[in-house]
């Protein structure tokens, strides 16, 4: 085995082979970092017959006195249960990180250190990876911990995941979910909820719902969040997919004037009769207030398209279809028309777009890990859950010091530069 830089190409063929990849370590990423004057090395190992079978992309941010921070995101990229594979790849790294001008390193591996089911049962079928860990501490580097929480340094070290592999279609899907998600999935379906995807120069409609969401719910956003996006459609391009929930109201009202019209014209029906039972009467009396709620929906309706125009946009998303999973990266909704539960549309659709792509992981991306009544995302996880989307437990977060004497006085230099700026 030898360790060594990629060619684009080489990393490209590797990545494809779907190696448990996160959309990080996708060679697009390379382009989307360069676009913000970032310095990328691919890095990995070939077997003795030339093939890839390791591969990690390296973001370099300097640290002054000619020294590099080196992070990956998600990598490395390589079967972690081949162990020896995995020593090779950290001391191959080790021996480039030192020949390389390196301070420090830091490693954050899409490596599945535990399953849990949706209730947060431990699967006893998938043991722990401890080994894994004594792997890496044993190259020097030291585990960050058993996080919980978001961190604004951090990726999520919990996930949310639903196989979709074992449904022949979208109602077998349908069926398997908890009674709220059938409930709301129905009522969209019903509202006449639609989905489409936005191009690159239609980002501003997920950002108008994304900052409203931010605002919402108080989570952490990039600091020019519309660049960030719009650099990863541009360099993306059709492996970022932006879905869009949205209503047509001129639709959504006619089909609420034509339920209007039958119901109406039932009651007269009933009405008309001389002779009416108890049945009849208490039909009638069912269908009146079938009518006065439609007529309060067109009156609704009315108002909301005056305001907000034909189209009633609901919900959106940032979706990365890798050859690994689609991951739901990011998401929004609207405060203001939660009655038309545009989200629920919005993922049975993404869902429905892995099983005619045979992608078998829907991601719906991180959660706190704190899964109490009290946790900061209880309801996100409850949402999450009622999918049958399980939980995984990512091993974390792994930094390795390669040049002790630069990286203490960049870290003296970084504590001196908070002071001054408090």
């Amino acid at each position: 085995m030898k360790f060594t830089e990629l060619t684009d190409e080489e990393y490209q063929s590797y990545i494809n082979l779907g190696e448990e990849s996160a959309f990080f370590q996708m060679l697009e990423n390379k382009k989307n970092r360069q676009l913000d004057d970032q310095e990328v090395r691919l890095l990995g190992v070939k077997d003795d017959s030339g093939s890839v079978i390791a591969a990690c992309l390296f973001t370099l941010k300097s640290t002054g006195l000619g020294k590099y921070f080196y992070y990956s995101n998600r990598g490395p990229v390589l079967d972690y249960h081949n162990h020896d594979l995995v020593r090779f790849y950290l001391k191959g790294l080790n021996q480039y990180l030192k020949k390389n001008n390196c301070s420090y390193v830091k490693l954050d591996p899409n490596w599945i250190y535990k399953k849990y089911d949706k209730d947060v049962n431990e699967k006893t079928d998938y043991p722990e990876q401890d080994v894994l860990i004594q792997i890496l501490e044993d190259e020097g580097y030291i585990h960050q911990g058993f996080t919980r929480g978001y961190s604004k340094t951090s990726q999520a070290r919990w996930m949310s995941v639903l196989d979709v592999s074992p449904f022949k279609n979208d109602k077998e899907l349908v069926k398997s979910f908890d009674s709220q998600r059938k409930r709301n999935i129905k009522k969209a379906q019903k509202y006449g909820v639609k989905v489409r995807f936005l191009d690159v120069d239609e980002l501003d409609i997920f950002m108008k719902l994304y900052l409203d969401t931010s605002e919402r719910q108080g989570f952490f956003t990039h600091p020019d969040p519309l660049k960030y996006f719009t650099h990863f459609k541009m360099t993306y391009g059709d492996k970022v997919l932006i879905p869009l929930a949205y209503l047509e109201l001129d639709k959504y009202i006619d089909g609420l004037n034509t339920e209007l019209n039958d119901l109406s014209g039932r009651y007269q029906q009933m009405d008309a009769k001389e002779n009416k039972n108890d049945k009849t009467i208490n039909k009638m009396k069912e269908l009146e207030k079938q009518i006065s709620k439609h007529e309060a929906d067109v009156l609704e309706a009315e108002d909301i398209r005056k305001k907000e125009g034909n189209t009633l946009n609901l919900a959106s998303g940032i979706y990365f279809d890798t050859p690994y999973e689609l991951v739901y990266n990011s998401g929004a909704s609207t405060t203001e028309y939660p009655q038309f539960v545009g989200p629920y549309m919005m993922h049975l659709e993404m869902m429905k777009y892995c099983m005619e792509h045979d992608i078998a992981r829907y991601n719906f991306y991180g959660v706190s890990g704190d899964f109490s009544e009290d946790g900061e995302d209880y309801g996100v996880y409850r949402f999450k859950r009622g999918f049958n989307a399980e939980i995984e437990e990512l091993a974390g977060d792994f930094v390795k010091v390669v040049s002790p004497i630069q990286y203490n006085v960049y870290k003296a230099k970084s504590k001196l530069n908070q002071m001054i700026k408090k």
